[in-house]
């Protein structure tokens, strides 16, 4: 297997992928494959991942809590019935604590293995009742007036809907070393993004949130999957970002586009270099309008390529 470098002070979590697959969905080997599970970025994943005490859940990655009965929200609610539900088991002083709260975008999508399906949570979690369906965030959406974000436990998708919708709720409790989704929070939460965030230079531009540099290949025609993957071989030092590692780009102040990074307009997606677990001949994507996390067909020219070096 072939040495990996170590991303243990990242700014994003690992996808927990450790395999690779071709773009029919096969598995192959990860040896020059510049996949995801080849080099693993973000920060790796303590073992044992997850801890619990009376009834709560504690993630070791990032130190938030969450309740161990996943199905805590036993039906689906609006997103303002869900903040009441969540203000409603503070004042009951559910599980013995009283600063529960809806989830940040960034948090709730840190709890999912975007690596596994049916849920997508990382194997042998702790979790019981969970049920595949859309969760509520506490993290409003630029996409549209009453937008907020969501994602699917089935399989990990994140899009935004409106909140007149309604998801389900997990609640957290607690603060981690996640970076803020957008300048706002980044002050309310007193981690103030750094100015300017975005820094040119001879080639791509500096993320000094994240330490990473990026550049965009423009092609006048989107390309698959591998064909991304190509052009990232075809790059001495660069290579295909994992999907954690293009989340990191989303200002959720904005929309159309999401990301604030000077690289590209008008470019609907870009593919990652990590394949889903619900079914590998799909690949993660970034929504560049949208700042959403879903996912591509493998074969299909259906995205860009924005590339990624440390």
């Amino acid at each position: 297997m072939p040495q990996k470098k170590t991303f243990l002070q990242a700014a994003y979590p690992w996808s927990g992928q450790e395999d690779c697959f071709d773009a029919r969905g096969h598995r192959r080997s990860c040896a020059a494959s510049g996949e995801d599970g080849a080099l693993r970025p973000g920060r790796p994943w303590p073992r044992p991942r997850f801890r619990v005490d009376g009834g709560v859940v504690w993630d070791l990655l990032t130190g938030l809590a969450w309740p161990q009965d996943a199905s805590v929200g036993a039906w689906p609610m609006t997103w303002a019935e869900a903040r009441a539900w969540v203000a409603a088991q503070n004042a009951s002083r559910f599980l013995g604590c009283t600063d529960w709260r809806l989830p940040r975008r960034r948090e709730l999508l840190s709890l999912v293995s975007l690596a596994h399906a049916r849920p997508a949570l990382p194997p042998g979690h702790p979790f019981a009742g969970v049920f595949g369906h859309w969760h509520w965030t506490a993290t409003a959406a630029a996409t549209g007036e009453g937008d907020f974000w969501r994602v699917h436990l089935e399989g990990g998708r994140m899009f935004p809907g409106h909140g007149s919708d309604r998801c389900l709720v997990l609640p957290v409790r607690g603060r981690s070393w996640l970076p803020a989704e957008s300048p706002d929070e980044g002050r309310r939460l007193g981690r103030p993004w750094p100015q300017p965030r975005w820094v040119p230079g001879p080639e791509g531009v500096q993320d000094a949130l994240t330490g990473l540099r990026w550049l965009f290949v423009a092609q006048s025609d989107a390309v698959s999957w591998q064909e991304a993957l190509d052009r990232a071989r075809g790059m001495p030092g660069w290579r295909l970002p994992s999907i954690w590692e293009l989340e990191t780009l989303v200002d959720t102040s904005r929309a159309f586009p999401a990301l604030g990074v000077p690289l590209a307009a008008a470019v609907d997606g870009v593919w990652s270099s990590t394949s889903s677990g619900y079914d590998p001949a799909w690949a993660w994507v970034l929504y560049c309008g949208k700042g959403a996390v879903g996912v591509g067909h493998k074969p299909r020219r259906d995205f860009q390529v924005l590339l990624v070096a440390e």
